[in-house]
C-alpha cells in the first residue's frame, strides 16, 4: 500500500463518508487518481464507494476493523513475517493484524502451512499456492467471521507447533492479554496450548484498554511485536515478566 492510499483510508475512517472532491483536495491529487485509488481499497475490502463518495465499512464487520489502523498493522505484519522460515508450519488465530500477517508471508515466504480458525484469513490469501491452510471446524461466530467452540478445541489437538500468532482485544497487568468474547478467549486457551511459543500481534492502543475476559496470560506469552506507541511503563513490565517486546 502507498503512502497515499494510508493517507485517504485514514482520511475517511476518521471523517466518514467523503466526497472524491474533497479527498483530491486533501491529497492534492487529481479526481481521477482518487478513484483510481479507492478502486484499490475498495478491492481489498477496506472501504466502500458509492457515486462520487468513499465509504467506511459497517463498523460490525472485520472489514471495519481491518480498515483502523491500517499502516501500523502493516508494519507488524511485516515485522511478523521475518520470524517464520520457508516450509513451516504455523497457526495463526482470528484478527485483522493476523490477517496481514498471513498475507505477508504468502508474499515472501515458499511452502508455508498456516492453521487456523479464521474464515476471513483463509479467504484473503486463498490464491496463493505457496501457502496451504488447514482450516479448523467449530461454530461460526459471524462479526468475525471465526470458527471457535468444543469442536475448534477438539480439531486442534491434532497439531503441535513451534509458533502460534495471535491478536488481542487489550491488556491488563492482572489478567494479561485480554479479549471481549468468552468462546475466543477458550479457543484460544486451546490453540495455544498446541505451541512452543506464543507470539502477540497487537497496535499500541490495544495496550492502554483492559478487555472483559482473560485472552492470554502474560506466562505464556513469549513476544509481543507492537509499534513505538506502546507506554514506557508498560514495555519496561512485560519485559520484566520474561516477554520480548519488539517495535516494528
Amino acid at each position: 500500500m502507498k503512502e497515499r492510499h494510508a493517507a485517504l483510508l485514514d482520511y475517511v475512517m476518521r471523517n466518514g463518508k467523503t466526497e472524491v472532491n474533497t479527498l483530491a483536495e486533501f491529497l492534492q491529487t487529481s479526481k481521477v487518481t482518487v478513484r483510481k485509488d479507492l478502486d484499490y481499497l475498495s478491492e481489498r475490502g477496506l472501504l466502500k464507494r458509492e457515486r462520487g463518495y468513499a465509504v467506511p465499512n459497517d463498523p460490525s464487520d472485520i472489514y471495519y476493523r481491518m480498515s483502523l489502523h491500517y499502516e501500523t498493522k502493516q508494519r507488524i505484519a511485516r515485522k511478523a513475517a521475518t520470524y517464520v522460515q520457508d516450509g513451516e508450519t504455523l497457526i495463526i488465530e482470528s484478527g485483522s493484524t493476523c490477517t496481514l500477517f498471513a498475507y505477508e508471508l504468502a508474499k515472501i515466504r515458499q511452502n508455508i502451512t498456516i492453521i487456523t480458525n479464521s474464515m476471513y484469513l483463509a479467504s484473503y490469501v486463498k490464491d496463493h499456492t505457496n501457502i496451504q491452510i488447514i482450516l479448523l471446524g467449530g461454530m461460526l461466530q459471524p462479526y468475525g467471521q471465526s470458527l471457535i467452540g468444543p469442536l475448534t478445541k477438539e480439531a486442534v489437538k491434532a497439531f503441535h507447533v513451534d509458533k502460534i500468532f495471535t491478536g488481542t482485544d487489550g491488556y491488563s497487568r492482572t489478567f494479561g492479554f485480554t479479549g471481549d468474547d468468552l468462546s475466543r478467549s477458550d479457543t484460544l486457551n486451546a490453540m495455544t496450548d498446541c505451541a512452543d511459543h506464543t507470539y502477540v500481534l497487537a497496535g499500541s492502543e490495544k495496550l492502554t484498554r483492559p478487555g472483559s475476559v482473560s485472552f492470554v496470560a502474560l506466562k505464556d506469552v513469549h513476544e509481543v511485536i507492537t509499534d513505538d506507541g506502546i507506554p514506557a511503563e508498560e514495555k519496561d513490565y512485560l519485559t520484566k515478566q520474561g516477554i520480548i517486546v519488539t517495535i516494528a
